[in-house]
């Protein structure tokens, strides 16, 4: 009688685990397909001061970028008011170099990104502010990060002047609106912009076009983000993750292999506690892709990090 039982029991347990087995594999496979398996969320420490700003001509710093070239450094450059220039910092907050772009009249310029396309390395500077939403079109200028020598150890930083490699004239798709949030998603050579309002953003797409044309570039709208003031954005390297910030904290959009962006944007944020700053509107990821950092407007102020805790498993 016991092994019959017993022979019932392990029948019985094989069938419950075999079922098990499946339902995962399903789910698992659903999970894939419907894009809502995304990739796992970091872990994000307490921000962190690395120094402050030294170069009193960033006075207004609106926009950060990782170099790609230069190992620890970073780009940043003031919002409007100041002439066409954008300035290479360090972790400690010295000014590496300045670079002029050449041919250029600086609008309102509100944020930068830092890309590879091939071989080359790229910086992109958006010129997109238009608090008066009456800017028929705004433009975006892509310059390849130029090679500079760069000695940390010498008092004044090197000025070069570049002439951008292309120049984007766009327009939105629905009408002028300010947007000071932009990056760009390496792997599908896409910008995103998202509009700067009260309540929740809009989330615009435009592909980087082959080569310049007379007719404005479209902008189109691809998600609606419940994001207030969104004023900074970054795509990682690896087109994994978006990061918006407001002026407060900052929110992180994870997106799943084979998702599209606008289906990622749906979903709720993370939402990654930023420090208090002066007005911030300026936010990258480091060269691994996770770790962030900050700055904000005014003369001498902080450069922040983000740092890192848990890789994910």
């Amino acid at each position: 009688m016991r092994s019959k039982l017993n022979s019932a029991a392990v029948f019985s347990a094989s069938i419950l685990l075999l079922l098990y087995l499946l339902s995962a594999n399903c789910a698992r496979s659903v999970s894939v397909q419907t894009g809502t398996e995304s990739v796992t969320p970091l872990q994000y420490g307490p921000p962190r001061e690395l120094s402050q700003l030294e170069d009193a001509r960033i006075n207004e710093s609106s926009g950060i970028a990782a170099s790609i070239r230069y190992k620890d450094a970073f780009w940043t450059h003031n919002d409007s008011g100041d002439s066409a220039r954008i300035f290479l910092i360090d972790r400690e907050g010295r000014t590496l170099a300045v670079v002029n772009i050449k041919g250029v009249t600086a609008v309102d310029w509100e944020d930068i990104a830092s890309f590879r396309r091939g071989d080359e390395d790229y910086i992109l500077i958006a010129d997109t502010g238009d608090n008066a939403r009456k800017r028929d079109s705004c433009v975006l200028y892509i310059v390849r990060e130029p090679a500079i020598g760069i000695h940390s150890t010498v008092k004044e930083a090197p000025v070069v002047e570049v002439e951008p490699d292309s120049r984007i004239r766009f327009r939105y798709e629905n009408g002028p609106l300010d947007s000071e949030a932009v990056a760009v998603d390496p792997a599908e050579s896409t910008v995103y912009l998202v509009s700067k309002n009260v309540e929740e953003g809009t989330v615009y797409s435009m592909p980087i076009p082959p080569k310049e044309s007379k007719e404005p570039n479209i902008a189109k709208p691809i998600a609606q983000l419940k994001v207030s003031y969104a004023n900074g954005m970054d795509i990682s390297p690896d087109g994994d993750r978006a990061v918006v910030l407001t002026y407060g904290d900052a929110y992180e959009y994870s997106r799943g292999e084979s998702e599209t962006w606008s289906r990622a944007f749906s979903r709720e944020p993370r939402s990654i506690k930023a420090p208090a700053r002066k007005q911030g509107e300026s936010i990258c990821y480091g060269p691994d892709g996770k770790t962030l950092y900050l700055t904000s407007e005014g003369e001498h102020q902080p450069l922040w990090e983000i740092p890192v805790i848990e890789s994910p498993k």
